[in-house]
């Protein structure tokens, strides 16, 4: 009796280590390393092995186990399948997702990553840098109104806006077929942004919020596209805008000095006092409400800020020399404290 107990004691044993080595693996096969989108540019070179691929995919971070990675290529017999190319992957893929990425690679891909917060004509300079030759081509492209045709957000975009396509060009890592010319990476972009912006944050949009007025998804993309510009850092982002949304509330002009480089067509240095008397649209310091259009190509975190904004009662925001954002509510705090810390670029 004692050895049959014995028998089945170590049945049982081995039933649970393999019960738990069977969840461990399939742990690492479908988990990612991240629930966060983080795009990461993965490069395979002509003649790498499976043992290479894996020590390259830990090291940029995308593998649970590098271990795993190397027998599930042995076990399903997709080594053979593995493509040399460059690859826009994700450390929010699975390991499996990932394996199945590596089999679609094509040498001649390019990988195009484009910053948030720059306007069109800033953002073909990106263009260009990896995919030389192509920067001009882009801007070219991006100013063909047709593309209103396809996608319903800019059908609804005033008509004549110029450029047709500022603000919509979601910034991101993309990876891009160059057969198909810059009008894939465009369209690649406009369908990223329809994805970002989804049927709930549309339905959000429309309604009135603590924060906010009742929006369009072009006022959204207008105040997202300011925020790109005068705040890079994510706990900045919507305190900025409800500066915005409550400087709109008092009919105070705005007062963003980035509107009005936008209209001179540039980004830095700062406005000289002439341009500041400037009888322009976009010096939206004369002129109170918002911009005629978008002034940069914002990313999903200053969309989010501007639909979801924090409930404040700031109306001025100054960057200190030390990269520091303050907000006032009241224009005695706001020079005392720009005199007190300093201004950026000052």
């Amino acid at each position: 009796m004692r050895r049959l107990i014995a028998i089945v004691v170590v049945l049982a044993l081995v039933g649970f280590g393999a019960s738990r080595a069977y969840d461990w693996w399939n742990y690492n096969l479908t988990t990612p390393v991240s629930n966060v989108s983080q795009p990461v540019v993965f490069h395979v070179q002509i003649g790498e092995v499976p043992s290479d691929i894996a020590n390259d995919l830990s090291s940029k971070g995308l593998l649970r186990s590098k271990d795993v990675f190397e027998w599930y290529v042995r076990l399903t017999g997709i080594g053979p399948q593995l493509q040399a190319g460059s690859f826009v992957l994700n450390r929010n893929m699975s390991m499996v997702q990932i394996a199945k990425a590596l089999q679609s690679g094509h040498t001649d891909q390019r990988v195009v990553t484009i910053p948030e917060g720059y306007p069109l004509k800033f953002a073909a300079q990106f263009v260009e840098k990896d995919w030389p030759g192509m920067g001009s081509a882009y801007v070219t492209a991006a100013n063909n109104p047709s593309w209103a045709a396809d996608y319903d957000f800019l059908k609804a975009r005033p008509k004549g806006a110029k450029p047709p396509l500022e603000g919509y060009l979601f910034p991101d890592t993309y990876q891009v077929d160059p057969t198909g010319g810059v009008n894939t990476l465009i369209k690649q972009q406009l369908d990223q942004f329809g994805a970002v912006m989804t049927p709930d944050l549309r339905a959000q949009i429309v309604k009135s919020a603590p924060g906010r007025p009742a929006e369009t998804i072009e006022s959204i993309v207008i105040l997202a596209s300011m925020v790109e510009r005068e705040a890079d850092r994510d706990p900045d982002r919507g305190n900025v805008c409800s500066v915005y949304y409550n400087r709109l509330a008092r009919g105070m002009p705005l007062g963003v000095d980035a509107t009005l480089l936008y209209g001179l067509g540039r980004l830095t240095p700062e406005p000289t006092y002439p341009e500041l008397q400037m009888n322009t649209p976009w010096n939206t310091r004369k002129h109170a409400g918002l911009p005629p259009g978008p002034i940069s190509n914002p990313g999903k975190a200053a969309l989010i800020a501007c639909i979801n904004p924090p409930q404040t009662q700031f109306l001025y925001y100054f960057t200190d020399r030390k990269g520091m954002t303050h907000f006032e509510t009241n224009d005695a705090d706001f020079e005392r404290d720009k005199q007190l810390y300093g201004v950026s670029g000052s």
